[in-house]
């Protein structure tokens, strides 16, 4: 709930800083758009989905689970971010009623088709052994690769969505938008031999969450609009399988899917002369000149990472029976989500009255993470918290929790800095939707720390280190007028890298680690452009 609290604070401040400004835009009554009406929309977006699956399995009587040395354990469990990106389409129909000059209240109906892919898998490079003859382990040749995968899938969606809108200028309405989602997931499990790929493990299942956001739309005819618009789903799914009166099992799955998407809209009624005219009557703005920006936002993360171990010698790395094992390893979809604050400074320059072209510098702070852990309940034989009451020897004697400790790796985002260009289209004069590219230089920080959670012993940090990443980036947003000199806009980024390092050996034997990593940000602010 908090995260919501916040997202939603975030994206208000497109409205607010609309309602601060819109008053100093020049209206052309009465050739002013009317946004009152039906509209049905096609179109298309990126995102990504972040899952924080885990389990714990426990029992709370005398004795615990399982006894270690001195330590009783009451529970032990595990926990992952699962994080997966990809694409999605998207067809929707609504209704707009305009209140006076600046309010919009609609209401929407949509479905959604993603491949917001998440998972892991483990692969070896093999061959053969042919008692029978030559074959090609007798020449050190792979066979091919058998695989073992898991993939999770946020495969399609449907929602019934409100929203409450501003009209920010003549050519543009931004809006918050809020209301109830049903995500279908798809779960395989997979193996793959020489001969082909056979699907171990198949299910479905849905998930009931709640969707925010916002966005900026903008006329582009009197019956066409085009918008960008972020969201986010939230659900929580919860399970208790008790075996006894003490023990059981619990099992979660806490998910985020965050996208942005483009719409364009056809809006029955607006193919009249009026509604034409309120197009052609916006007031032109002068694009051309140098511009500082504030935004903030969220950034979710999807980093791929996986271990080797490789051998490409006659024979291989290992024999096991008939089977040459040339390579073996495995990979695993880290997954998490954060804030984000970004300063940035640019110029642009307008071509005609249709085009602009621009070059910005930008550095942006995230906190985007992911985590992997073990944790547990425990008791320590010989001590005593005090809880279990006087004449009783130790806490295991009394079935008391001495404390609750984890082991976590953590996978950051730091800060970032990013030089590149966009490249515009004015879909009316004060409405530019614009793609972009950039480098960026990306700082990370990985941590694994021992929490005993007793505090004689406290926590210690095993391993820490922070490493930077060169990736490129593309994205695409909308901005929009307030002013001549002040615009609000909606953008989205989407930065890559792949990076592979030999940690051990050579090229011909030895273990490498691989990245494949993606960050996505999605972000609402303000420019100031100076003339």
């Amino acid at each position: 709930m908090h995260s919501r609290k916040i997202t939603a604070a975030i994206l208000l401040t497109l409205a607010s800083s609309t309602a601060y400004a819109a008053d100093q835009v020049e209206y052309l009554p009465p050739a002013t758009y009317n946004w009152t009406g039906f509209h049905v929309g096609v179109g298309a977006g990126l995102g990504g989905v972040s899952h924080n699956a885990g389990a714990e399995i426990y029992d709370n009587d005398t004795g615990g689970l399982i006894q270690v040395g001195p330590i009783d354990l009451f529970s032990i469990g595990g926990m992952l971010d699962v994080g997966g990106d990809g694409a999605l389409g998207t067809v929707e129909g609504g209704f707009d009623y305009q209140i006076g000059e600046r309010f919009v209240l609609g209401i929407q109906g949509d479905y959604t088709w993603s491949n917001f892919d998440a998972g892991a898998g483990l692969g070896a490079l093999v061959c053969f052994e042919d008692p029978n003859g030559p074959d090609n382990c007798d020449t050190g040749t792979p066979d091919g690769e058998i695989a073992l995968d898991y993939s999770l899938t946020a495969k399609s969606s449907w929602s019934i969505i409100g929203r409450a809108g501003y009209v920010a200028n003549p050519g543009a309405l931004a809006y918050v938008l809020g209301g109830f989602t049903r995500t279908n997931m798809e779960g395989e499990l997979t193996l793959s031999t020489p001969e082909g790929s056979a699907p171990i493990a198949e299910y479905d299942y849905e998930r009931d969450g709640w969707t925010f956001g916002g966005g900026i739309e903008a006329p582009i005819t009197g019956a066409m609009t085009l918008k960008m618009e972020y969201r986010r789903t939230e659900w929580d799914n919860d399970t208790n399988i008790p075996f006894s009166e003490t023990g059981g099992i619990n099992t979660w799955d806490d998910a985020i899917v965050q996208s942005m998407r483009g719409v364009l809209s056809w809006r029955f009624g607006g193919d009249n002369a009026s509604q034409q005219a309120a197009v052609d009557a916006i007031p032109a703005v002068n694009w051309t000149g140098f511009n500082v920006g504030l935004s903030g936002g969220m950034a979710t993360l999807r980093h791929n990472a996986g271990l080797e171990a490789y051998d490409d010698s006659l024979g291989g790395l290992i024999q096991v029976g008939p089977v040459d094992i040339f390579a073996i390893g495995g990979d695993l979809d880290f997954g998490g989500e954060g804030y984000l604050g970004r300063l940035e400074a640019g110029y642009d320059f307008q071509l005609g009255q249709r085009f602009v072209l621009g070059a910005f510098a930008d550095y942006s702070f995230s906190n985007a993470e992911s985590q992997v852990g073990l944790f547990g309940d425990y008791c320590l034989e010989g001590y005593d918290s005090g809880i279990g009451g006087a004449g009783t020897p130790d806490d295991c004697d009394n079935g008391v929790v001495t404390a609750s400790g984890d082991l976590t790796y953590t996978l950051e985002t730091g800060d970032s800095w990013s030089i590149g260009g966009r490249a515009g289209v004015l879909v009316n004069p004060q409405t530019l939707f614009y793609g972009l590219g950039a480098f960026t230089r990306q700082n990370m920080k990985a941590d694994l720390t021992l929490n005993t959670g007793f505090a004689p012993l406290g926590s210690q940090e095993l391993v820490s280190y922070d490493y930077e990443r060169d990736g490129w980036t593309f994205g695409l947003g909308v901005q929009t007028m307030l002013t001549d000199k002040l615009s609000t806009k909606l953008e989205y980024r989407n930065t890559r890298w792949d990076e592979s390092e030999i940690i051990l050996g050579d090229a011909s034997a030895g273990v490498l680690r691989t990245e494949d990593s993606t960050v996505q940000t999605f972000t609402v602010g303000l420019s100031w452009k100076f003339n």
